[in-house]
């Protein structure tokens, strides 16, 4: 039997026999051997009890100059070659809560999120948009969990979950930020006049749709 190039018979072999009772080999998807499932499943069922309408779920996500899109088309078996910017200059951190019909409040801040900028978020962006019985969702970033953070939502009469550690799956603002992600590739921005103005079309373009799509993807069913 004639082998592919890199492949060795044994490897053919065990392909062949894998498929003769309906498997083949597929490439690995990875979870973080510290998630602790029975805390993901603790989660889950909360989240299938919660009204989406009240929910605000908050994150942050980098960006920089002179993004591109990853992929591009080129002739069969040949490369794809681009240009991208190298000297980018510092990353860009987005801020954003998203609930469902979209983003709400934006702010971009040079460099990376810290207590304090998060803190000053929360009080200023993110309370005046509470309302009691609201639940807003937080990651387990050290800068999310001040003591002035948690008093700051609960004055409002919101409540405040955070997820379960290594758990982006359950988050749907790691879907937002994917598709904004995608226009800033193709946005290509080299100013940051340009980026932010990138990034204002990018958070308008996530829909109510997109959003009842990614609440329900993961796991938040409640939907009055």
């Amino acid at each position: 039997m004639e082998c592919q190039p890199g492949l060795s018979s044994q490897s053919s072999d065990d392909g062949t026999r894998l498929a003769k009772i309906g498997l083949d080999a597929q490439k690995k998807t990875f979870g973080a051997v510290e998630r602790d499932e029975a805390e993901r499943l603790l989660f889950r069922d909360v989240a299938s009890t919660l009204k989406v309408e009240k929910i605000k779920v908050v994150d942050e996500s980098s960006t920089h100059l002179g993004m591109t899109p990853l992929y591009a088309r080129a002739p069969c078996g040949q490369r794809a070659y681009a240009k991208s910017r190298r000297n980018y200059g510092k990353n860009m951190t987005l801020l954003s809560a998203l609930h469902l019909g979209g983003m709400h409040a934006p702010m971009v801040i040079e460099g990376a999120t810290t207590t304090a900028v998060f803190e000053a978020y929360v009080e200023q962006l993110l309370t005046p948009l509470l309302e009691p019985d609201d639940v807003v969702i937080l990651d387990n970033l050290a800068a999310h969990k001040s003591d002035k953070v948690r008093s700051l939502i609960q004055a409002k009469g919101a409540h405040l979950l955070f997820l379960p550690a290594y758990s982006p799956d359950l988050s749907p603002i790691e879907h937002a930020f994917w598709k904004i992600k995608q226009a800033l590739r193709r946005a290509k921005a080299q100013t940051v006049d340009t980026l932010m103005d990138a990034i204002a079309q990018a958070l308008d373009a996530v829909s109510w749709s997109d959003t009842l799509g990614w609440f329900t993807t993961c796991g938040f069913l409640n939907l009055d």
